[in-house]
């Protein structure tokens, strides 16, 4: 009888966004007869619900697992953690998040946890809206989050360089495995349209995101306010908690009728055909799923200098990079539909050559059994 390799992944939201795709993925991949998986996590967002159909997979609610910063619960967090530990024994605990990571690791450690993972999805001390103090705080937090791990997944070759450089960290701890992504069959651009009820009659610049303010949708819609082709309409998809300071902004910038908030859409990249283009304004990202599945449905990409992003996006190649330009880009878009479309066949290439989940799967295996 196969001795079943335990894997508990923990994260601190459970509504629907990169890191929660990247624990679904993973967790339904892995081979059943060789591993037993229990996914926690707070909240009962849409990986919960998601995961409630796979059949082998447990899920566990940490009732005092919040994303902001409380003394008290973050104290409870980490004796709910410490408990399930204890009463598990997993062989691996793979953390996502900072958050969680920094108390998880903690937890587990006393637990006599013995393979601890961590995923960085993008390191929070890169967030360049925060205060010098507040990012070495989160910095330091951050490295010490890293010597208690075990091991320190990064998914973009940016964030490996800086993971390298804490001090006293050894390098064998760090590995890179960039997200990898299946292939999909999105819906025409027709279909997608008539499914989220737009006409043809526009220009629609698309994005797909959680509302928060790392993903620059107020930079988005600023930039829309600013074309001068008045046709070009927005569509957002994704919930979260900047959307009632997002519709206020559409209101003061006389957007409302260019502006489409859609809420949370099942397997949203589906739609991404009835995008002219696609835009990534993030403040900060590690290696976003939503740009190789716009890749995959072979849509013109414009996206911010940050994170991975230009790893995926070579800028006048594969896409745009915006750097405080956003306007000029989708302009240039607008103007040489030519040369969108030809960016946008050179990004399918690129995804399709370098981007495989299948080699994500293996080489996050290798790391649990190593």
């Amino acid at each position: 009888m196969v001795t079943k390799n335990k894997i508990l992944y923990v994260i601190t939201k459970s509504n629907w966004g990169g890191a929660q795709k990247y624990i679904f993925d993973i967790s339904t991949s892995l081979p059943k007869d060789h591993y037993e998986i229990l996914v926690a996590f707070g909240g009962q967002g849409e990986l919960k619900q998601r995961l409630s159909s796979e059949l082998g997979i447990r899920t566990y609610l940490l009732t005092s697992l919040t994303r902001d910063i409380s003394i008290l619960k973050d104290f409870l967090t980490f004796f709910e953690l410490f408990k399930l530990f204890k009463k598990e024994q997993p062989n691996v605990v793979h953390l996502n998040s900072s958050k969680v990571g920094g108390i998880g690791s903690l937890a587990a450690r006393l637990a006599g946890i013995k393979k601890i993972v961590f995923t960085a999805h993008g390191w929070a001390f890169n967030e360049i809206q925060r205060s010098k103090l507040s990012r070495l705080i989160i910095w330091k937090i951050s490295w010490f989050t890293s010597i208690l791990c075990t091991d320190i997944i990064t998914l973009s070759q940016k964030e490996y360089a800086q993971t390298l450089r804490f001090p006293f960290l050894p390098s064998k701890k760090v590995h890179l495995i960039p997200n990898g992504i299946r292939t999909f069959n999105p819906l025409t651009k027709q279909e997608a349209l008539d499914k989220l009820t737009l006409t043809n009659k526009h220009t629609y610049i698309g994005t797909i995101a959680e509302l928060h303010k790392n993903k620059g949708i107020d930079i988005l819609i600023s930039a829309i306010s600013d074309l001068s082709d008045k046709n070009v309409h927005l569509v957002i998809i994704g919930e979260g908690e900047e959307l009632e300071h997002l519709e206020k902004l559409v209101v003061h910038t006389a957007l409302v009728s260019r502006v489409h908030f859609l809420g949370a859409i099942p397997d949203a990249a589906r739609f991404l055909q009835a995008f002219d283009i696609f835009v990534l304004a993030s403040r900060k990202e590690g290696l976003p799923y939503v740009l190789l599945e716009a890749g995959i449905a072979e849509i013109p990409v414009i996206a911010s200098n940050v994170g991975g992003i230009p790893e995926i996006i070579c800028d006048n190649h594969t896409g745009l990079l915006s750097e405080n330009n956003l306007v000029s880009k989708i302009e240039f878009y607008l103007q040489h539909k030519d040369i969108s479309a030809k960016h946008a066949h050179q990004l399918k290439k690129h995804v399709e050559k370098t981007y495989h989940f299948e080699n994500t799967l293996k080489l996050t295996s290798k790391v649990y059994t190593k």
